[in-house]
């Protein structure tokens, strides 16, 4: 287990989520790796890819090394960058089996509204990876498989932002808070999902 899933589960049980819950899914995931699948579930691709190593991007950089991940136009990264200044921007098209996905990471300072709604985390830094599905599954096929990643009820479901709904988790403690989002088109078909940390 990795110090960022214990980190993790320490915030599920600070704010009252079960920690069973959250190890049965991480368990129902690495289950699913031993399956040879060329249509595989976008949760666990994105577990595997973002979620359980955002904590160290270059683990996401070996990766797509190691893999062969093509490089995204400097033009299609725009998609990933948010309003602060960023120290890391990357992004790759991967294919898994038969599935394409986009996946982004950035690293920068945190967002003014970050800042703002966290002072005590005003001068920390802000990582995040993404994935784009393509649009071969509905999202409420695999909506109930992020419930299971995170393990907890969502603070928020099917906002809309945009032509985008969004679900959102969240936890956390003083020095760190991690979000996860969930983004579907009006079309229910594909979307992104998203993991965000802010950490002194």
């Amino acid at each position: 287990m990795s110090v960022f899933r214990k980190f993790l589960i320490t915030i599920l049980v600070s704010t009252g989520c079960s920690v069973s819950a959250f190890a049965q899914s991480a368990d129902t995931s690495v289950a699913n790796a031993d399956k040879a699948d060329n249509n595989p579930d976008p949760v666990f691709v994105f577990n595997r890819i973002c979620y359980a190593q955002v904590h160290d991007l270059a683990a996401i950089r070996n990766m797509s090394t190691k893999l062969a991940w093509r490089s995204m136009e400097p033009a299609d990264l725009e998609q990933f960058k948010g309003e602060q200044e960023l120290e890391i921007l990357d992004g790759w098209d991967v294919q898994v089996g038969e599935r394409l996905f986009r996946v982004g990471i950035t690293k920068g300072g945190a967002t003014p509204s970050m800042a703002k709604t966290f002072p005590e985390l005003a001068k920390g830094k802000v990582s995040t990876c993404s994935i784009i599905l393509d649009d071969q599954q509905s999202a409420s096929e695999f909506m109930p498989n992020m419930q299971k990643l995170v393990g907890k009820e969502p603070v928020s479901r099917d906002v809309p932002e945009g032509l985008l709904r969004t679900t959102t988790w969240a936890g956390g403690n003083a020095d760190l808070k991690v979000f996860v989002f969930a983004k579907a088109p009006p079309t229910g078909k594909g979307g992104l999902l998203n993991v965000t940390i802010l950490q002194k």
